[in-house]
């Protein structure tokens, strides 16, 4: 097998042969009779010795997406086989036998017609037939006969996408196909699939690896013959928001609006009958999304009574509502669907009511631990609130993460549970998609390729092996390096079942999964890893894609990891001179764009690691404790949320750099999670600040600090306390331990007064 970078296989010139409407009906009853008692036998013959006498053949009728479909076919032929594969589009066939047929509006496939039915294949479904020598490849539709071609070049002849820019080929001048491979019906078992992620924006890519969803991605062009994608989950989650559809804000509450108020659902009708139409005028479907605000809801009095009348679910009134707009909606047009939300205050599921007619439920695990299938382990309540709501909902599509938000490097040990979630999810029928939320916004995640082939593929068919899937991914992309890193992603995973991790959608680095003793092994493996391919480009960019996770993880602990490394008398340090060069290349190898969710660029990060490998003088507060009973955090370790904070160099903070804030904001806009405590014992926390006072009051509250939850659990510090230019190290209230659900903040006090509050550190000491 040959890997090939490129988007797509190399072309070879070829010529596209126009036949004409010749008497190629006279040989099909000689093939059909032949192909029954072939002497052939058991095999195809493609190729032989680089030569074919076979060539491509789709109708005339055929739209754009089926004749690239016929043109993707001949040309992988032609790199497998150097054997030439002329493509034929007429009315009528060539007279010979040896022909790939592909599509259905011909009349060699018209025979076929009473197995070719549009209504059991559904959007994607095909089937694969042998007449003698004869070989017809033929969708319900034209993307299943696309996806059709694409099913025979890579399960049965072996050609791989495992990245939009990477493709393996195999090169075979002799092919002979075993006909049973070329036989069977296929129909993916989720309508729609997708993987959200920067990476797979490719539409080419997508298609490859049979991914037919396009939502988030409306603004990615896309060539005209590739441009068919499922219409299953009404389009646009985005800007179809409640508030966008209701714009009068008399009618908002709480975070969300008033959803049982007869104005709102009039409002919200109206406004979405004038969207289809837009769609519809734009050759559309009717579709849209109708969905709750990214936010908390208080819910206004007669919602809470309805949602208090089904079992106490918010839920109850986002489905009401949802049914009663879509009924609207639909004595205009009556095939409109609209999708709706299960997430967060409407995840859990109602009782005695149903979603109706026209309503796609989107349900959205977002507070499960990913470490996790969504069905089992500290995920069972969850699992058992989506079967709920495959008993009240007929048509579902499921929203998973699949990445760290907080940082898409860091690596996110999902790459088992995940899979093990499809394989349960696909038992129940009405969940008719997956929609897998990565690094939407960015190029350059975490192992983004592994896991949009990987679930592609499991969405398709969810009775195959995430692990055996796993395992061909990294021997294809990442060649003799597939080892080490298989062993590095099993060491993370038993790193979290070990500490005990709840991996969520935004763990933090100071997770303990990342403790000293993994990323030490990690740090070797990969180093192992990318000494195998040191002298094949294309795999060494590939590990180093990987490692830049690795060197992440320890750069941003390195204080940490140097303390424990002297506590134990070992010969360890973060090498930073190696290290962060090697940074610099690992983020080049990956295509890194951006490196969390709210923004950062590859820039930006390489100036938070310089900041980690600064050394810093240790807090007063702990002269004389042991290193074990006080940890220090500094910038790269904290939440920081831009444009609230700014890192500045600061000669009089403890390693030369401090965060600003401006005072005339109340955002927490410095964090930190107490995941990122020890796991044992329990600590007080402190932090280092001052502010530029002006002219405010001594008495004025300079800046606000707490835990949270719950609200109300914080100190105010006075201007006084923190006027003079210097550093004073204050209390947090209260004593913490390790808890993943809580974080501390640090605010400014959202007044004119303070010009600016400056944090230097936070630290925590043992109790």
């Amino acid at each position: 097998m040959n890997s090939r970078p490129g988007k797509s296989a190399p072309r070879p010139s070829r010529r596209t042969v126009l036949a004409g409407s010749g008497a190629g009906l006279v040989g099909l009853a000689q093939v059909a009779l032949a192909g029954r008692a072939s002497a052939e036998g058991a095999r195809i013959h493609l190729a032989d010795g680089g030569q074919t006498r076979y060539q491509v053949y789709c109708g005339a009728g055929e739209d754009a997406t089926v004749r690239h479909a016929a043109n993707e076919l001949a040309s992988y032929l032609e790199s497998i086989t150097s054997a030439r594969f002329p493509v034929v589009v007429a009315d009528q066939p060539p007279t010979s036998r040896h022909l790939l047929v592909v599509g259905r509006n011909n009349p060699l496939t018209a025979r076929l017609g009473q197995v070719v039915e549009e209504a059991r294949l559904g959007e994607d479904g095909f089937v694969l037939r042998t007449a003698g020598d004869t070989v017809f490849v033929a969708g319900g539709n034209s993307r299943g006969t696309l996806y059709g071609v694409y099913w025979v070049l890579d399960r049965v002849l072996g050609v791989r996408w495992f990245a939009a820019d990477y493709t393996h080929i195999p090169h075979e001048r002799t092919l002979h196909v075993p006909r049973a491979s070329l036989t069977g019906d296929h129909v993916p078992r989720f309508r729609y699939r997708q993987v959200y992620a920067g990476d797979a924006a490719d539409p080419a890519y997508r298609h490859h690896n049979l991914l037919n969803g396009n939502r988030g991605f409306e603004d990615t062009p896309v060539p005209a013959h590739l441009d068919t994608w499922s219409t299953y989950w009404p389009a646009d989650p985005f800007g179809g928001n409640w508030r966008e559809m209701v714009p009068d804000q008399s009618l908002w509450y709480g975070g969300q609006i008033l959803a049982m108020d007869p104005r709102t659902r009039e409002l919200a009708t109206e406004n979405l009958v004038k969207k289809l139409q837009e769609r519809i005028a734009a050759g559309l479907d009717p579709s849209w999304g109708f969905e709750q605000m990214d936010a908390d809801w208080q819910p206004d009095p007669a919602s809470r009574e309805f949602a208090d009348r089904h079992g106490g679910a918010l839920s109850a009134a986002v489905v009401d509502l949802a049914n009663d707009v879509a009924a609207r909606v639909r004595r205009r047009i009556p095939d409109a669907r609209l999708s709706t939300q299960a997430y967060w205050f409407s995840f859990t599921p109602p009782t005695g009511i149903r979603v109706g007619e026209g309503v796609v439920m989107t349900v959205a695990p977002i507070q499960a631990n990913f470490a996790h299938s969504l069905f089992t382990d500290d995920n069972v309540e969850i699992g058992k609130a989506i079967e709920a709501w495959c008993g009240v909902a007929d048509q579902i599509v499921l929203w998973d993460y699949i990445i760290d938000f907080a940082c898409y490097i860091q690596p996110f040990p999902d790459y088992w549970a995940v899979g093990e979630g499809i394989k349960t999810l696909a038992r129940y029928p009405q969940v008719g998609g997956y929609f897998g939320e990565h690094a939407y916004n960015a190029v350059g995640a975490e192992l983004v390729q592994l896991r949009t082939w990987v679930l592609g593929r499991l969405c398709w068919d969810p009775t195959l092996d995430p692990d055996a899937l796993i395992r061909e991914f990294l021997r294809g992309y990442y060649g003799a390096a597939a080892q080490p890193i298989y062993r590095y992603l099993r060491l993370l995973q038993q790193s979290v079942e070990d500490t005990k991790t709840r991996l969520t959608f935004a763990a933090s680095v100071n997770s303990p999964y990342l403790n000293f003793d993994t990323m030490l092994a990690a740090d070797e493996l990969m180093a192992r890893a990318e000494s195998l391919v040191q002298n094949k480009p294309d795999l060494r960019r590939h590990v180093q894609a990987v490692r830049l996770g690795v060197d992440y993880v320890i750069s941003m602990r390195s204080a940490e990891y140097e303390r424990i490394a002297r506590e134990r008398g070992m010969d360890w340090s973060p090498d930073w001179e190696n290290r962060l060069d090697r940074l610099e290349e690992e983020m080049r190898a990956a295509g890194l764009t951006r490196y969390s969710e709210g923004g950062g660029t590859p820039e930006q990060l390489m100036r938070q690691l310089r900041i980690a490998s600064a050394s810093a003088t240790p807090p007063g507060r702990v002269a004389g404790l042991p290193p074990g009973d006080w940890v220090d955090y500094q910038e790269p370790a904290l939440k920081l949320y831009p444009p609230v904070t700014t890192i500045l160099d600061d000669p009089n903070a403890s390693n030369g750099y401090t965060v600003r804030m401006p005072g005339n904001r109340p955002d927490w806009g410095v964090q930190l999670p107490l995941a990122a405590l020890p796991t044992t014992g329990t600590w007080k926390l402190y932090m280092s600040v001052r502010a530029d006072t002006g002219t405010a009051a001594p008495d004025a509250t300079a800046m606000v600090a707490g835990v949270w939850p719950p609200f109300g659990n914080e100190r105010a510090i006075k201007a006084s306390d923190v006027s003079d230019g210097a550093y004073h190290e204050l209390e947090f209230p209260g004593t913490y331990q390790h808890d993943a659900d809580r974080y501390a903040w640090i605010a400014p006090p959202n007044s004119a007064d303070i010009s600016f509050v400056y944090v230097d550190r936070i630290f925590a000491v043992r109790v």
